[in-house]
């Protein structure tokens, strides 16, 4: 009789079990089962997560885990065997038949012996297989969460925020800054980088893995939460029906496997929505000021530039056409100081839940592949696989360009083509892989925000110049408590998902229709726009202004807000 912890720890047994009972209901009950424990938070919780363990932490191999990732590469289908047979040794006549769903191995019991024969043909189907990492670019403060919230009891070692906590704590002493944002070039470029770069890969293995009667298409870069069982042993390719006995164990690579029971497509890793999955009309007002006053404190004096960011913050594309994308908006900011530099970065990783920056320069462009890229005509597994680089990213994820030390220089084929992959990124909201004999471009949603000393060599939705009358050398954050941080978190996760599935907007009256048209005939009668992309992107503008302040349409009053700011930016700007 398995314990009551079996479900977790030995998974099989209770899957074994479930295919003797009935064969035929088998799958459906597997699912029934798992998914009414999963249900259960108390017991979710329960079920080891791979994110809070290290790779020198192991886990026992057959165990139930949980695992939150993004899928970096996608694997050919794996043809597997469904069943395979098996006799006791004592009883040579009678035959027992084992499902091999969620193994890799025909597993023989003691005393048994596996029965050699050639499967029929409706006994194979099909697996696919996804090498997944962390979430590359996942910001401390929401690992921190997942753990508080959801994490196993012995695994939460680290002490809760404290609800006093204030912003001065979470965002000071900068050490971390000093020691990831060094923009400064030496011969070894690629340890430069690393330190610059927080989208590197972590530490924590890669994961194969293996995804059953899927009802809905995972693609590339796609954040998943997979609930499977965990295997860490040498293994052969799924469609060889080599017992166990025969193989060369020193031969077979080590590799660890996911069996996926259960998967979760995210929209985003907000941990603290999950547990708020609204937010009150009125905290979205307070949450507004709050990070517009955060702003201001790191660009004094300048609510338009304050204005602009925090709707960079918000955009989310909507719509595409063949080489466009509706609804991003990058953002060029120039002529800020180093203070203001290294505060805006600190503020942001403690705000947005996926954060990653790079830092481009003549040397870093001819030297740093920054296509991912993946040579399909290797044979071996170990070869061919897609080399991450700091642009693949998941959706959603914000982006910081650091072009502070641009300087003069030749850029070489290489440097070329990842400016061009820059500029596709912008533009687009796309980006090329690379497969050795052909290329493909794939869809991206990253909101990019270029630092710039003067205007950037790349092109930008908005560029807005720092405007002050004296320099920002001290920068101090009002106390603003843990709770009220953690609704800014919340107001900038929901309002962006207002834009990507709420279309309410799109249905605007007739009136606010009429004022639309007739000020695009004003204005193109005054010059003052001078092309459809500067309409479009101030329709954008009025979109996001919007849905900003939490409504779902928009009203003539937000129209007029957002022509305004683009009007007094064309004016700083002297366009």
């Amino acid at each position: 009789m398995p314990f009551i912890e079996d479900w977790i720890t030995h998974p099989m047994t209770i899957i074994n079990r479930l295919h003797e009972k009935s064969p035929s209901t088998f799958e459906n009950d597997v699912r029934n089962y798992f998914q009414t424990h999963i249900n259960n938070l108390d017991l979710y919780k329960e079920i080891p997560s791979l994110n809070d363990h290290d790779d020198e932490c192991l886990l026992p191999s057959g165990c139930l885990v949980r695992y939150r990732a993004m899928v970096q590469d996608m694997a050919d289908d794996e043809i597997y065997c469904t069943q395979y047979k098996v006799r006791p040794n004592d009883h040579h006549q009678v035959e027992i038949e084992k499902s091999a769903k969620y193994m890799d191995l025909f597993v023989c019991p003691p005393g048994y012996t596996l029965i050699e024969q050639e499967p029929p043909r409706e006994n194979f189907r099909s697996r696919q297989c996804f090498s997944c990492i962390p979430i590359p670019n996942e910001t401390q403060w929401v690992k921190d969460n997942y753990r508080l919230h959801f994490g196993e009891q012995f695994t939460m070692q680290k002490r809760p925020i404290n609800d006093q906590d204030n912003i001065q704590q979470l965002l000071s002493p900068l050490k971390r800054l000093k020691t990831t944002t060094s923009m400064e070039t030496n011969n070894d470029n690629n340890e430069a980088i690393v330190k610059a770069e927080p989208v590197k890969t972590t530490s924590k293995s890669n994961y194969m893995v293996k995804v059953y009667d899927t009802t809905e298409e995972i693609l590339l870069n796609t954040m998943v939460e997979f609930i499977g069982i965990y295997y860490d042993h040498s293994v052969i390719k799924a469609d060889s029906i080599q017992s166990v006995n025969e193989m060369d164990q020193d031969q077979l690579p080590k590799i660890k496997t996911i069996h996926c029971i259960q998967y979760k497509k995210l929209s985003h890793i907000n941990p603290l929505l999950y547990h708020l999955p609204n937010i009150e009309f009125n905290q979205i007002s307070i949450s507004r000021q709050y990070i517009l006053s955060l702003f201001e404190c790191i660009f004094p004096n300048d609510k338009l530039l304050c204005e602009y960011l925090l709707l960079h913050l918000i955009s989310r594309i909507y719509v595409r056409q063949p080489s466009l994308a509706y609804g991003k908006l990058s953002l060029n900011l120039s002529h800020i100081s180093t203070e203001q530099f290294n505060a805006l970065e600190q503020l942001l990783q403690t705000i947005l839940p996926l954060y990653s920056r790079i830092s481009i320069t003549v040397n870093t462009l001819n030297t740093i592949q920054l296509m991912p890229n993946k040579n399909v005509t290797k044979e071996d597994d170990n070869e061919n696989q897609l080399t991450q680089t700091p642009l693949q990213l998941p959706l959603n994820s914000h982006l910081l360009i650091d072009e502070t030390k641009m300087e003069c220089g030749q850029l070489t084929t290489l440097g070329l083509n990842n400016i061009k992959l820059l500029q596709d990124l912008l533009h687009q909201q796309t980006l090329k892989y690379e497969f050795h004999v052909y290329q493909l471009d794939y869809e991206c949603d990253v909101r990019c925000l270029i630092i710039s000393s003067t205007k950037s060599i790349l092109p930008c939705d908005v560029y807005i110049r720092y405007q002050s009358e004296q320099e920002v050398n001290q920068i101090i954050f009002p106390n603003i408590t843990k709770e009220q941080i953690d609704n800014i978190r919340c107001y900038l996760t929901y309002v962006g998902q207002q834009l990507e599935f709420d279309q309410t907007i799109n249905n605007v009256s007739s009136d606010i229709n009429t004022c639309i048209q007739e000020d695009f005939v004003n204005m193109r009668k005054q010059k003052i726009l001078t092309n459809l992309d500067d309409f479009h992107t101030l329709l954008v503008l009025a979109r996001l202004e919007t849905l900003s302040y939490g409504e779902k349409a928009l009203t003539e009053s937000y129209w007029n807000q957002a022509k305004n700011l683009e009007f007094t930016r064309r004016q700083r700007m002297n366009v």
